[in-house]
């Protein structure tokens, strides 16, 4: 069985040229101008000219009048605004003013936006906002077909309307705004460009709610192969939007225009290898596949990278993510997303604008049951992955999610289901490493009136140096929290099997003030005191709040510590039991025994000497993937038979003690969601991540068997007890049993 690769795409609003084609839609076309980065250009010209000023916002302001004029600096046209004209009254601070610390142009009170050359028929889309949260203004515009909406300042406003004449269309402002992006061109254009398109209606758009993916039953998890069995549409970076996509000869350029055809479930996007530079956010809106019947995007050969080339932009509802998936059963494979100033991908429900949390609660069928499967995201403004707003049973397997960073340097995380996220969401397989604030966030946040008590699966997966921007600098801000499980706003449920938490500059495994479960089982955690002197492997401490139900529980866990292991101090200088370390090489951890509600079952955080491991060595666990995706073959962490270490007071610390004495963990339905059990090669299972292979019986590995007449077949047990049959040289076949071309 050959595997699938999956694609997905990503834009942005212009470039840093701000007059400047849509690359990505080549008929229709749209001119977009992105007010949210100064082009370097335009600085150099500014610093020059003694009409501009800079405020204390770090913005560059212009002070005289403008009459119907161009913008200028230095006796030149700037690129920013190339094209528009103004009109504006003097102002010693500057009634037109760029950059800085809003990202964005700001015009002051009475002031008017030129856009000459308008053709009748053509639409007109702008985003922006008051710079006064609490006054409510209105635009008032000439040469448009309807008004522009009211905005009162607290979310940006995306607007489009008709063009009703040739002429000039004039934007004038009450009082003053913000304007993020400006566009002029075919509406179909407009609505792929920019942070809050969306794709154009469905009215066939299937209701399916089915939650039919079983993780203890799916042994194909690791390698779904998911093809539906509707139409087929080819994209390439080098294709054309006049061609019909209907083959690879005759493939589309833009990858949202091939979303947009989408509307039959089933529907398969292949798309050719290369990168793909796509001008706006990709927007997959109303367009579900059904639970028997996925929709997917796959690359069938190589690897495709989406490098959106976002201007730098503030995260804080910043609309330029890479790719925003409301809909519901999609299948991505084989996709980078990079450079991205949001998210590299949301999943989400969506909310309507002028909507409130209760239209997103009503939003059932969106948002759910899509497989995210060996993709990767990086270098992105925000999170790699994101699940907000009751996005719900997504499944992530095999995905990497590292150098993510916010421009604070402080609050970009790997994967972060969390804040208004919904249920049953699952990781399998997946890193976050080198991400400037957490691995993985589970906050959640009361802010948008959703219940709290949703649960998150992390199964399989390593959170390495995160709080990091590379292997040797500290974020300055970040957390860098390898799995952090909640927060003190609820209770969210984390269960983690076989998780590796090493070297993040905070904690590895970090309670956070959940009053949620955590439930942990193989877990290994370690930590240097090179991190920082509060580098905890694990960190939990908090009371739990067993009157609303709920239990911490760690069961075969580890803590890889220096070998005379004593009490640490705290920074007063009392003794604190449950908090250990050594002024050593190796960093903290903190476990209350003694809380209510919490059960620690068959752990050593005591005695898991550096000695008693193949290796710790970490280049490993970053090391490429192997050919089926699947984590690297490595030695980190694994259980050294027959070693020997010493411990505190002289004692005497043996690999025997974490070797086949740990305790079952059975399969279990943990609050309404199958949770596979953790399988083990012994008599028991062994203490931490990893299994160690015993000297008779089968080995956690790949066993290549003989099979007719497709070739090998390979039989894969995962870390985590999965068993996966994968052939070589087999055809791919899609839901209905139809072999794919």
């Amino acid at each position: 069985m050959r595997k699938i690769l999956i694609m997905l795409a990503m834009g942005l609003i212009g470039v840093h040229c701000a007059f400047a084609q849509d690359e990505d839609v080549q008929d229709p076309q749209a001119t977009l101008w992105n007010f949210v980065s100064v082009p370097e250009a335009d600085a150099s010209a500014i610093a020059t000219d003694s009409r501009w000023i800079t405020d204390s916002k770090s913005r560059f302001c212009f002070t005289p009048a403008l009459t119907d004029e161009a913008a200028t600096a230095s006796g030149q046209e700037l690129t920013i605004t190339a094209g528009l004209r103004f009109t504006v009254p003097a102002n010693p601070e500057g009634n037109l003013r760029f950059g800085g610390e809003t990202k964005s142009m700001w015009l002051g009170d009475k002031c008017t936006m030129i856009i000459p050359d308008c053709k009748k028929g053509k639409w007109v889309k702008v985003e922006y906002m008051t710079s006064k949260s609490s006054v409510t203004r209105t635009p008032v515009v000439t040469n448009l077909v309807t008004p522009l909406p009211s905005t009162s300042g607290k979310t940006h406003v995306t607007a489009l309307s008709e063009i009703a004449e040739d002429g000039a269309v004039e934007i004038t402002i009450p009082g003053g705004m913000y304007f993020y992006s400006l566009a002029v061109g075919d509406k179909l254009a407009l609505d792929n460009s920019g942070g809050g398109s969306t794709s154009p209606d469905n009215p066939d758009n299937p209701k399916d709610e089915t939650h039919a993916f079983d993780i203890t039953q799916d042994f194909s998890l690791l390698h779904t192969n998911i093809f539906g069995n509707g139409p087929k549409i080819y994209v390439a970076p080098d294709g054309l939007d006049t061609n019909d996509g209907a083959s690879p000869e005759t493939p589309l350029k833009s990858i949202q225009l091939a979303v947009d055809k989408a509307v039959e479930p089933g529907t398969t996007i292949i798309l050719a290898p290369g990168e793909y530079r796509p001008t706006a956010r990709i927007n997959i809106d109303n367009r579900n596949g059904t639970h028997d019947n996925y929709n997917s995007m796959v690359c069938l050969d190589g690897r495709a990278v989406i490098n959106c080339d976002h201007p730098v932009h503030g995260h804080s509802n910043n609309p330029y993510q890479g790719v925003r998936l409301t809909s519901s059963y999609w299948y991505f494979y084989h996709i980078d997303i990079t450079n991205a100033s949001d998210n590299g991908m949301l999943i989400e429900r969506n909310k309507p604008t002028g909507g409130s949390s209760s239209d997103i609660a009503k939003a059932t069928d969106q948002g759910h049951d899509n497989i995210i499967e060996a993709c990767h995201f990086y270098k992105n403004g925000d999170t790699g992955l994101q699940m907000k707003n009751m996005a719900e049973y997504n499944y992530v397997i095999n995905c990497d999610s590292y150098l993510n960073c916010d421009e604070g340097e402080g609050d970009a995380d790997g994967f972060a289901p969390k804040i208004s996220v919904g249920t049953g969401n699952y990781f399998f397989g997946c890193r976050a490493y080198l991400n400037s604030d957490d691995g993985w966030d589970v906050f959640y946040k009361k802010d948008g009136a959703f219940g709290d008590n949703q649960t998150i699966i992390i199964d399989n997966c390593i959170s390495y140096k995160n709080g990091f921007l590379d292997e040797n600098t500290v974020a300055p801000s970040g957390n860098g929290n390898g799995f952090k499980c909640g927060s003190d706003q609820g209770a969210m449920n984390v269960y983690m099997n076989r998780c590796l938490a090493v070297c993040n500059k905070a904690k590895g495994f970090d309670q956070n003030h959940n009053s949620g479960d955590i439930i942990m089982n193989n877990c290994t955690g370690m930590t240097l005191t090179s991190i920082g002197t509060k580098a905890y492997s694990y960190r939990i401490y908090e009371a739990i709040n067993t009157a609303a139900g709920h239990k911490v529980e760690l069961t075969n866990c580890i803590a890889i510590n220096d070998n005379d292991l004593k009490d640490k101090r705290s920074s007063s200088g009392v003794t604190k039991p449950t908090e250990h370390g050594k002024q050593g090489d190796y960093g903290r951890f903190e476990v209350d025994e003694t809380l209510a509600g919490l059960t620690v079952s068959n752990c050593e955080f005591h005695k898991a000497s550096p000695e008693l491991f193949e290796s710790l060595d970490h280049t490993q666990l970053i090391a490429p993937r192997d050919a089926d995706d699947n984590l690297p073959e490595m030695t980190f962490a694994h259980i050294k038979k027959g070693a020997t270490a010493k411990g505190y007071n002289n004692s005497t610390l043996t690999a025997a003690a974490l070797i086949d004495t740990g305790k079952a963990v059975d399969a279990t339905e943990y609050l309404g969601l199958p949770v596979p059990a953790i399988e083990y090669l012994g008599a028991a299972p062994d203490l931490g991540a990893y299994e160690t292979t015993p000297d008779t019986g089968t080995a956690i590995g790949q066993a290549v068997v003989d099979q007719a007449p497709t070739g090998r077949s390979r039989a894969i047990i995962t870390a985590s007890g999965k068993l996966v049959i994968k052939a070589d040289g087999g055809a791919l076949y899609n839901t209905a049993g139809q072999q794919m071309k």
